[in-house]
């Protein structure tokens, strides 16, 4: 039966550990409000701490500079936007709803974080520069196996499926990025995308 002594370092630990994730996702908040108002570049550590209640060398326990909060924020989008787009692709059961429910899973998580997407628009040209890995080769990646699967299944036609999940991922990015604002953008935005890829993919696979 564990001691007194035990159960108090133990309640200590659980405690700190919960205080570190509740500092750290202030952080992570305050960061993403200073970047879509006064840009990456402009902001600084100070005026990120500002945000909260916590002191300034606080911020360097968690991270060791703003550039890595930016590197969390667009992976964490990005890891939640993977993940929403291949539940939608693996419930398809033909090769325009594949295309229809994936679209759309991605412009209505746009459109539902408004904030993310506001850092994006704001701080393009930062996040090109940041980013070591191509930020979308991880979902034309995934698109890429979903197609595989599919046509092993019969779904989808065969194709050359790593250019077309790359022009597919490509064309759903700059839509998200430049059009789509509202649910009704939402759509606009998925109906053309699910013709645009229909009429191609067809195509090529009757002169395949």
């Amino acid at each position: 039966m564990p001691s007194d002594a035990s159960r108090e370092v133990t309640g200590e630990a659980g405690k700190r550990t919960r205080n570190a994730a509740r500092n750290r996702a202030a952080i992570l908040q305050a960061a993403r409000e200073a970047f879509c108002e006064l840009g990456f570049g402009a902001t600084t550590v100070r005026d990120i701490i500002r945000r909260t209640d916590l002191a300034t060398g606080t911020f360097y326990n968690y991270f060791p500079d703003k550039d890595a909060i930016l590197h969390e924020l667009i992976e964490d989008f990005q890891l939640e936007l993977r993940e929403r787009v291949h539940q939608a692709r693996e419930a398809a059961e033909t090769l325009e709803e594949l295309l229809r429910s994936a679209f759309r899973a991605c412009f209505e998580l746009f459109v539902e974080n408004e904030m993310i997407l506001a850092l994006l628009i704001r701080n393009a040209g930062e996040i090109e520069q940041l980013m070591s890995v191509k930020a979308l080769d991880p979902a034309a990646e995934d698109l890429s196996s979903d197609l595989r699967a599919k046509a092993g299944k019969g779904v989808v036609p065969p194709m050359d499926f790593d250019l077309v999940a790359l022009a597919a991922v490509a064309v759903g990015a700059e839509l998200a990025f430049r059009r789509v604002r509202t649910p009704a953008d939402v759509g606009t935005a998925t109906e053309f995308a699910t013709q645009l890829f229909l009429g191609g993919i067809e195509r090529l696979s009757r002169r395949s």
